[in-house]
Formats: structure tokens, sequence, C-alpha cells
């Protein structure tokens, strides 16, 4: 019996190390399968951010165009263009970064709506002429268009 128990003792150790295997391949195998779906979340995440960069781009160049109907004398028309152009640089510079900085992009792209958004209203408001209230009024609804669809982007990827 003394000689039985090293042997009993060599095979339980064994399958231990056997089952520890076994119970680590199916770690492995469902690390696999989560990586996957994790990479396909993030395909999905940069696929959402960038059609919505297309969307919100196409309606600041909307914007763009109807901020050079403006009246030259408008007194906010320059701080409207510029902010419209910094809107259109920051969404170009989201469109080309991924995840994590496409999102900050897209944030600081809502801050930027929000001023430009202002001073388009107060453009507005201030307006005498009829023809340049319904231009702001358009870009203003081109903007907010925008940056809904910016928000919503970023909303669904947090």
């Amino acid at each position: 019996m003394k000689k039985a128990w090293p042997w009993i003792i060599g095979v339980f150790v064994g399958l231990v190390i056997l089952a520890f295997l076994w119970a680590g391949r199916s770690d492995r195998q469902a690390y696999r399968a989560a990586k996957g779906a994790i990479d396909q979340s993030v395909y999905d995440s940069q696929t959402r951010i960038n059609n919505a960069v297309v969307a919100a781009t196409n309606a600041v160049d909307v914007a763009v165009k109807l901020s050079g109907n403006l009246p030259a004398q408008q007194a906010k028309g320059d701080l409207i263009k510029q902010g419209i152009d910094e809107i259109g640089s920051l969404l170009r510079s989201a469109s080309e970064a991924a995840g994590d900085a496409a999102i900050d992009r897209l944030d600081e792209a809502i801050e930027k709506f929000n001023t430009t958004l202002e001073t388009v209203e107060d453009a507005s408001n201030e307006a005498e002429s009829p023809a340049a209230k319904t231009i702001l009024d358009r870009i203003y609804g081109a903007l907010l268009a925008a940056q809904e669809i910016v928000v919503q982007a970023v909303l669904e990827n947090r």
C-alpha cells in the first residue's frame, strides 16, 4: 500500500491539471468570442460616427451656402461664417479620428454649434431686412438639424 499512495496522488494531481487545462480552454474560447463581439461593436460605433459626421457635414454645407447669401452689411455675418467653418473643421477631424477621440471632437463640435446657434439667433432677432431674417432662420434650422444628428451620435456611442 505504501507504493500505491504516490501513484494515487500522482494520478489525482494529473487529473486536476487536466481539469484546469480543460476549464481554461473554454475561457479562451469565450475570450475569443467576446473579442470578436467587441471588435464588431467598435466597428458599428465607428460606422455610426462616420454616418453622423457625413449627415452633419451635409447640413453644415447647406448652412455655408446660405451664409453666402447674407447681406454684406449684416453685422454678425462674419461671426456666423467663422463659426460654421469651425464646425466643419471639427466634423472633419472627428471623421479622421476613431473611438473616444472622435467622440471628444464631436463634443467640441456640439459646443461650437451652441455658440454659433446663439449668434445666428441674435443676428436673426436684430435683422431689419425680412430677406436677411429668412436666411438666418434657414441657417439656424440647418445648424440645429446638424447639431441634433451629432448629439444623437454621441449619445449612442457612450
